[in-house]
Formats: C-alpha cells, sequence, structure tokens
C-alpha cells in the first residue's frame, strides 16, 4: 500500500532532489575543468621529452604518466557523476576503474623512486618490494573484479537471437 505524503514533505523532497543535482552538476563542471588543466600541464611535460633535451627522460616521462593517470582518474570520477545526475543507477565498476588507476600511479611512483641516479636497474628496499607485491595483489582483485562484473553483466543481458 502506497502511502500518501503530506505537500510540505513532497515540496521539501523536491526541493533537496534539485538540490543534489545542483551539487551533483558543480562537482561534475569542477572535475571536468579540473581534467583539462591537468590536460594542459602535461603538454609541456610531453614537449620536453619529444625534445629530448632533459637530463631525465625516464623522470620527465614518468611524470607524464602519472599526470596523465590523474586526469584518467578525474574524469572517470566526472563520468560517474554525470551518470549520476542522469538518474541511471551507479555501478561499481567506474569505482574500482579509478582505484586501479590510483594503484597503478602508486606502483608507477614506487618503480620510479627505486631507480639511483642513471642506474638503468633499480634497487628495491624491502619495504617497496613489499608494497609493490602488495599492490600488484589489489591490481589483480580489481581486474578480477571488473571482469566478474562485466560478466554477470553480459548473462543478466537478454541475448538478441535472429529467427529464421
Amino acid at each position: 500500500m502506497k502511502r500518501i505524503r503530506h505537500p510540505v514533505e513532497r515540496t521539501a523532497i523536491r526541493i533537496l532532489a534539485i538540490a543534489e543535482r545542483a551539487v551533483f552538476f558543480i562537482i561534475g563542471l569542477l572535475l571536468f575543468a579540473a581534467s583539462l588543466f591537468l590536460l594542459a600541464r602535461a603538454v609541456p611535460m610531453l614537449v620536453d621529452i619529444l625534445a629530448s633535451g632533459s637530463d631525465s627522460p625516464i623522470q620527465i616521462g614518468t611524470n607524464f604518466l602519472d599526470l596523465v593517470l590523474l586526469v584518467l582518474m578525474v574524469v572517470e570520477l566526472a563520468y560517474t557523476v554525470m551518470l549520476s545526475l542522469r538518474g541511471a543507477v551507479l555501478s561499481a565498476e567506474p569505482f574500482l576503474i579509478v582505484g586501479l588507476i590510483a594503484v597503478i600511479r602508486r606502483i608507477l611512483v614506487i618503480t620510479v623512486g627505486e631507480f639511483k641516479g642513471n642506474s638503468s636497474t633499480p634497487s628495491f628496499s624491502t619495504e617497496s618490494g613489499l608494497e609493490l607485491g602488495i599492490l600488484t595483489a589489489v591490481v589483480l582483485v580489481f581486474v578480477a573484479s571488473i571482469a566478474l562484473l562485466r560478466t554477470r553483466r553480459r548473462v543478466a543481458e537478454p541475448h538478441d537471437h535472429d529467427e529464421f
């Protein structure tokens, strides 16, 4: 049985829903603006890498990748906000992707931090090796979770069969 709402209650719910959509809209705009500004910062790094005039192309390349991965995280969050504005049911997959990108960024930072000087082989400390092992396990869990979600979605969707 459906409960009849008082007009004041309906108005309050309507006002809160409008406020929620306005906040999501502003957050979406800020996230997309942030991603554009971050991309603008990545362009000079890419030019520096291509010019090859740098003393440390590995460091600049890593900084560039770190920045681009950050842009991907911000855009994925903005996309999730956009989906919620459209009224779509949110799924866990975008959040898993953001987490996966964040873990990859951390792996990248640890790996580059372990290169000492101009040495071409890293010298990993025990803590770094342990953290890399844990982060690798987290990557595997995220990837397995994303694959499982996609498999469940495929199974749940009705299949269109052509009948002859």
